[in-house]
């Protein structure tokens, strides 16, 4: 039970990715569940003990201001914070001219809460973001309110908000664009590797697919694919916030998304293909041995490709593989070959989508 007990509170406290085999120090300083937390905290305690020490302004709601404010990336904290900051100013004055009509009570709780969502809506700030402001205006009009309360409130919210904007520029190492664009190639060598363990399976088991094991390909891919969308709305993000962030560099930000664009393009593809290997594996005509070989050598080819472009993409985003893909023109042409000998129109179809795939993988990738 000791044992279990252990176990449990090392996966608690280990990040999603460890740098080696083991978890050091650095790992856990580097996970960013661990600096949000850690900043999160910083932020909401120095913002109490400062709006506590200062006649003006409410430490209560500079900290739950500066809680709620902390995100991920020092762009997204700096417009999320102005925007909640112009949000609390709109609900708190409907909020207040309420109050002092018909007094603090549920109706007016109700009618605040509303207004923030309502605010939240036209500011684009999403769900949480219209619970923050809803929060924040509470705090600001509730009961027992007088102006000067309102103001020191007021004041609370703008200090929260500017601790919660400097602690956000630490949360991530690194620039938005250069975060996306390391995970983007990560998720291209994903691929690359994904590619190169079909063809080993092609070639070892003669063109037979195991429908269980075509079907973890295909979670695998659709698990990239994933992970890409979810990496080129940040690549996107730190885009839209070159325009006012000094912090991003507008056209390194932009190779970027262009870069996270070819790798989309090419998880799509890759998706064809373990769908197709799913069909085959289903099908009681399983593709013959030579042209499983010879597709196989396609496949790695093509997998060579993705990592070349990877790694080029390290240094200079977005530029296309340029050297000559000999290697892959031959394995091109003894996949066609085997393909012009079959007499089976289901093999032929299938192997023929998969070829096609592959070519266009390389065309996006390629000159």
């Amino acid at each position: 039970i000791r044992k279990q007990v252990m176990s449990k509170v090392k996966d608690f406290f280990t990040p999603r990715n460890v740098a080696g085999e083991k978890v050091t120090l650095i790992d856990i300083i580097n996970a960013p569940y661990f600096r949000l937390a850690t900043l999160t905290t910083i932020a909401g305690t120095l913002a109490y003990f400062i709006g506590a020490n200062l006649p003006m302004v409410s430490g209560v709601t500079a900290a739950i201001t500066a809680i709620v404010s902390v995100r991920h990336t020092f762009h997204d904290s700096i417009q999320g914070s102005f925007l909640q900051i112009l949000g609390v100013v709109i609900g708190g004055t409907v909020a207040f001219a309420a109050m002092r009509l018909v007094g603090f009570n549920s109706v007016v709780v109700m009618f605040a809460i509303f207004t923030c969502f309502v605010t939240a809506r036209l500011l684009k700030l999403g769900e949480e973001g219209a619970i923050a402001i809803a929060v924040t205006v509470i705090l600001v009009v509730g009961p027992s309110v007088t102006a000067s309360s309102i103001e020191q409130r007021f004041f609370g919210v703008l200090l929260g908000a500017a601790l919660a904007t400097f602690a956000s520029y630490f949360v991530r190492k690194g620039s938005p664009q250069d975060r996306a664009l390391k995970a983007g190639i990560e998720q291209s060598f994903a691929m690359s590797a994904l590619l190169h363990a079909i063809a080993k399976a092609l070639t070892e088991n003669g063109g037979k697919v195991d429908p269980k094991i075509a079907t973890k390909w295909l979670a695998r891919a659709e698990f990239i694919s994933n992970e890409i969308a979810e990496i080129k709305a940040n690549a996107e993000s730190a885009l839209a916030g070159s325009a006012w962030s000094p912090a991003i560099d507008h056209a390194e930000a932009k190779a970027v998304v262009e870069q996270i664009e070819l790798t989309e393009a090419t998880a799509s593809t890759l998706l064809n293909i373990c769908r197709e290997l799913v069909l085959t594996s289903g099908s009681s005509q399983q593709l013959p041995a030579l042209l499983a070989a010879a597709l196989a050598g396609v496949l790695s080819a093509t997998a060579e490709v993705i990592s070349d472009q990877a790694e080029i993409a390290e240094d200079s985003p977005a530029d296309v593989q340029h050297e000559d893909l000999e290697e892959w023109q031959d394995q091109r042409k003894k996949a066609i070959a085997e393909l012009r000998n079959l007499d089976d129109t289901q093999p032929m179809l299938i192997g023929g989508s998969i070829l096609r795939d592959a070519e266009k993988i390389t065309e996006i990738l390629s000159d």
